[in-house]
């Protein structure tokens, strides 16, 4: 009875007041800057100088709904280079030159062409596509890589004539301006619909990107001395503060502080009162730096708070206290937030709309309570139609309507504490546990093995990411040896330098650099130059040589860089030029070809900076693309080991114990500057077959009519899982599935693919949970879990073991390719523990995406170039529409059924809520043995969504009564009134007799 008053007052609380809303944008850039080379290697500040820093701050101005935006240190100091003429971006030189009728150098060409990193760096579904001249040009690039040996430059070059690049570089220039900003020239506007353009086209092109960068910080300026948006300053670099606060250096973290506070001042006019923490990372020492430095709030990710106090919400106001200054934190709601940065390009504004006020509409109300909407202000308009202008408009107009009529009150964040400090919660002070980077890290290649250190604090350390942590920016063997790489050069030089000396370093403090290693948020490829140039920049001009390390292009643990690895085998690989390399369980040799020298090196070892073992140099002196711990010279028939980077001879046997290496292991190959994935064959005492399935071709379309995303990489068939064979390897099992097309590797992911993403869930006898993990359908009591393995692509939360508790453990997988396209996960036994043929085994296929809730792709009502389409549009409302492409069943119809079982209801308040779609099909038995358990769909009402919805309380009342439900039963639907008149009471009485109906 409780739990049911507890309901009545949360739905009457519900119908009274306006909801708090407050928006904030962050605009933040990379530094680009080339020490060596003198200007920017890329153009990202000026490409969105020229669209979404002018139009997104004057499209919400029109509709008058206040925002605040973030700026950067590094943006700002990037915009006035641009504008101060300090320096300019590598395509931006290639185009003036084009503009000019200078002749470009071939590399200068083939560079135009690259993907990524070239002149087709934009979106393609939105923009490139509908451009005619613009789909020919990326045609003729992809036919000329196709039909060209890799790294074959001339033959590339040679396919194109000198008017295709100057439509390339026009076209490239001239779409990246946004439209709301081209038609403000009207002999701008006139050259999209061309489709060959001259010299002088480019010219004015140039020439207005030159000016339109120039307006952007007195555009900011203007509206901000108007009061109708609030500027929050990021510490100057974007660093990632709480690991530099690990490594010990506070000192760095005040320069950051107190630089971008200098540029506010300088540039924008403004001394601010609030502080946006690089991507959102904090813990305590970091709170503590922004309260000594006098700021009034600051913001992190509601997974922070689940860390850090469970059970507090999210949507109220927090403060910590250091030395009687009051440091105010708010806290962002992840859902809303993401909606607008991905989930809301698929649908209209109208459609968003509803969505967004469907969710507020079950906000527990509050005189201060608020609803914290923060995400990237620039990189998400260009996946909407019309690269968001016509949604940015409509969306911000229908929320100052929404203001009007009393149903939110928007503000800007300062306005907000201001009005409620004196009703903010302290935050608890706890014991939590924060990495130890005093320490070498180098040697860890997980981010569970991290040494940690243990804290008296207010909050716990974690980020935007991974359920709150910072697994993406450490963890991984690159990232860790990167923060190592960092830590040393401090070490070596001193913090005790002039500006010129310590610009470089503060630039690689920069959160991006690790952000991008360990690929778990794309390759790497295009960053990995900038870092390390800064890091030889921080040694060079402090009179000092920079390590060799720092000379190559692999990466910090020695991974090759994506675009070198032209080839992958088991056991053999076969290279350009004719040379085959064969690998055993014990050694490795060479076969046919000309005379050469073929390097190896081996991923898992060690690469410390303070004892940096493998060779960066060939014997011949020239620069690896690897860390070379072995060379085989087939012209003298010799095998070298390398040691502090030189190389000695060891014999003519080549014996993988050289360098450490293990059946199993992977091995890289580099011969005549081309590195080759080679895997060694593993050797097991044997291999049973524990279980088998085999699942239905063709139904990749989740509940009966998801369409696959838009963009070219989702090639047909990669959803589609057909087969599971489940083995016992002795002290592992192995996890084996096979889908339909593999779809190649697009994004670099460290096991070899980047689509896939599986999970399983397995009830050993014992499972108390039947909630999935972010695919938003639920499963029958008889299959609840009590571990799931997450099984993807390797990325941060792509290798993980969970367990019903919510504990995880990631990283102790083995996840790679198999033999025609096949998927492996080997789990340690130690895990799962000895399989029982009584085992209930739920297997799913969705998409990756890294930047997607739980790392799966939006899944919505109308496909586009990342999302999926054909889903049930009041199932996205309700949020119920399955994330789901393909289940492990006997039958497609199986499947279609039980992917449908959800249900959506409408309360007389507009709200749209609904209970997650019923799975029950699993597999059980021995080798030969396959029951799918699809005879019995529970029927879960809208009572479990609405004990989501409105109290913790009610929610343990459900899942007891959930309990009761035996597989012979079948639970009554609560037949909800439709009526616009039904009043509270009316519902808390409906859901009250569904309680008593599941009770009997």
């Amino acid at each position: 009875m409780r739990a049911v008053l507890a309901l009545l007052l949360a739905a009457v609380a519900m119908l009274a007041g306006p909801v708090n809303v407050v928006f904030i944008l962050h605009n933040h850039q990379p530094w680009y800057v080339d020490f060596e080379k003198n200007e920017l290697i890329l153009p990202w500040v000026r490409m969105h100088a020229v669209g979404n820093y002018l139009k997104v701050p004057l499209l919400i101005n029109e509709s008058g709904v206040p925002v605040a935006f973030t700026l950067s240190g590094s943006l700002i100091e990037q915009l006035n280079w641009y504008a101060n003429g300090t320096y300019i971006d590598v395509r931006y030189r290639i185009s003036e030159k084009i503009a000019r009728g200078e002749p470009l150098t071939a590399e200068e060409k083939y560079a135009m062409l690259a993907i990524p990193g070239g002149f087709f760096d934009i979106n393609w579904q939105n923009i490139l596509y509908k451009h005619p001249r613009y789909a020919v040009l990326l045609g003729l690039r992809n036919d000329a890589f196709s039909k060209c040996p890799p790294g074959n430059v001339t033959c590339v070059i040679s396919r194109f004539s000198d008017q295709d690049f100057v439509d390339l570089a026009t076209l490239f220039n001239l779409l990246w301006i946004d439209p709301y900003i081209a038609k403000k020239y009207s002999d701008i506007w006139t050259l999209v619909n061309k489709t060959s353009y001259t010299r002088d086209d480019l010219k004015k092109v140039l020439g207005l990107h030159r000016e339109l960068v120039g307006k952007v910080l007195p555009l900011y300026k203007e509206l901000a001395r108007q009061g109708k948006i609030e500027l929050v300053p990021v510490p100057y670099s974007h660093p990632l503060m709480p690991l530099l606060a690990d490594m010990g250096a506070l000192e760095d973290l005040r320069l950051h502080i107190s630089l971008s506070e200098g540029l506010f001042k300088r540039y924008l006019g403004t001394t601010p009162t609030g502080i946006w923490p690089p991507e959102q990372a904090v813990n305590d020492e970091v709170l503590r730096l922004f309260a000594e430095a006098g700021y009034l709030w600051t913001i992190t990710d509601e997974d922070v708070l689940k860390t850090t106090a469970p059970g507090f919400s999210h949507y109220s106001l927090y403060y910590a206290d250091y030395g009687g200054r009051r440091l105010y934190v708010f806290f962002r709601d992840k859902t809303l937030s993401d909606a607008l940065g991905f989930r809301y390009s698929s649908m209209s504004p109208q459609a968003a709309l509803a969505d967004f006020v469907n969710y507020l509409k079950k906000v527990p109300q509050g005189e201060c309570n608020v609803v914290v909407v923060a995400l990237d202000g620039e990189n998400p308009w260009e996946n909407y139609p019309n690269f968001g202008d016509d949604f940015l408009k409509m969306f911000f107009q229908g929320l100052a309507e929404l203001e009007k009529n009393g149903t939110v009150k928007i503000w800007k964040p300062t306005d907000f504490v201001n009005n409620c400090k004196d009703k903010a919660t302290p935050l608890p002070q706890r014991q939590f546990r924060y990495f130890d980077l005093k320490v070498d890290v180098s040697i860890y290649k997980s981010i569970r093995d991290l040494p940690t250190r243990s804290v008296a604090g207010r909050i716990a350390e974690g980020s935007w990411s991974g359920g709150g942590s910072l697994a993406v920016w450490i963890g991984d063997p690159d990232e860790n040896v990167w923060w190592m790489w960092l830590k040393k050069a401090r070490e070596d030089v001193g913090i005790n330098r002039t500006w010129d000396v310590l610009f470089p370093l503060l630039v690689a403090e920069a959160s991006d650099w690790p952000f991008w290693y360990g690929n778990d948020m794309g390759s790497p490829q295009t960053f990995d130059p900038v870092a390390k140039s800064a890091l030889r920049a921080y040694y060079t001009r402090a009179g000092l040589q920079p390590p060799p390390y720092l000379q190559t292009s692999a990466y910090p643990a020695g991974t090759p860089r994506e675009d070198k690895i032209v080839g992958r085998g088991e056991g053999k690989i076969a290279t350009y030029g004719g040379v085959v390399i064969y690998a055993n369980t014990t050694h490795i040799w060479i076969e046919g070809g000309p005379c050469g020298v073929v390097y190896i090196s081996n991923p898992d070892v060690a690469r410390s900076p303070y004892m940096f073992r493998g060779a960066v140099r060939g014997l011949g002196g020239e620069a690896l693309n690897i860390y070379a711990d072995m060379a085989i010279d087939m012209c003298k028939g010799l095998v070298y080991i390398s040691d502090g980077g030189r190389f000695y001879p060891v014999g003519n046997m080549a014996a993988l114990s050289f360098i450490g290496t293990r059946p199993g292991g992977l091995l890289y190959v580099e011969f005549r500057g081309l590195v080759y994935a080679l895997r060694v064959p593993e050797s097991y005492p044997a291999q049973n077959l524990l279980l088998r399935a085999v699942d239905p071709l063709g139904d990749d379309f989740g509940p009966g009519k998801y369409q696959y995303p838009k963009n070219p990489a989702f090639k047909p068939g990669v959803f589609d899982l057909t087969a599971l064979e489940l083995y016992d390897l002795g002290d592992k099992y192995r996890f084996q599935f096979k889908v339909r097309e593999l779809g190649g590797n697009p994004w670099g992911g460290p096991a070899g693919f980047s689509l896939q993403f599986f999970h399983v869930y397995i009830n050993r006898e014992g499972g108390i949970r039947n909630d999935t993990l972010g695919l938003r359908v639920s499963l029958c009591r008889e299959a609840a879990w009590d571990i799931a393995l997450l099984i993807g692509p390797g990325w941060a939360g792509g290798n993980r073991i969970v367990y019903a508790d919510g504990a995880y453990i990631d990283d102790a997988m083995s996840i790679k390719l198999g033999a025609n396209n096949t998927i492996i996960a080997d789990v340690p036994k130690q895990y799962l523990g000895n399989y029982d043929n009584k085992w209930k085994i739920t297997v799913f296929l969705t998409s990756w995406d890294g930047y997607g809730s739980d790392n799966i792709r939006n899944f919505g009502v109308m496909a586009d170039e990342w999302t999926v389409g054909g889903a049930d549009p009041v199932a996205v409302l309700a949020g119920v529409a399955p994330r789901v492409f393909d289940v492990l069943a006997e039958t497609a119809e199986m499947q279609v059924k039980a992917l449908t079982s959800y249900k959506v209801v409408r309360l007389p308040n507009g709200t749209y809520i609904g209970a997650p779609a019923v799975v029950c099909a699993y597999l059980t038995g021995s080798a030969e043995m396959r029951t799918a358990t699809v005879t019995q769909f529970v029927t879960i009402t809208a009572t479990a969504t609405v004990t989501r919805t409105f109290t913790e309380t009610y929610t343990t009342v459900s899942t007891q009564v959930a309990t009761t439900v035996t597989s012979t039963e079948r639970v009554k639907e609560i037949d909800w009134p439709t009526t616009a008149a039904l009043t509270v009471a009316a519902l808390v009485a409906g859901l009250l007799a569904g309680i008593l109906t599941r009770r009997k």
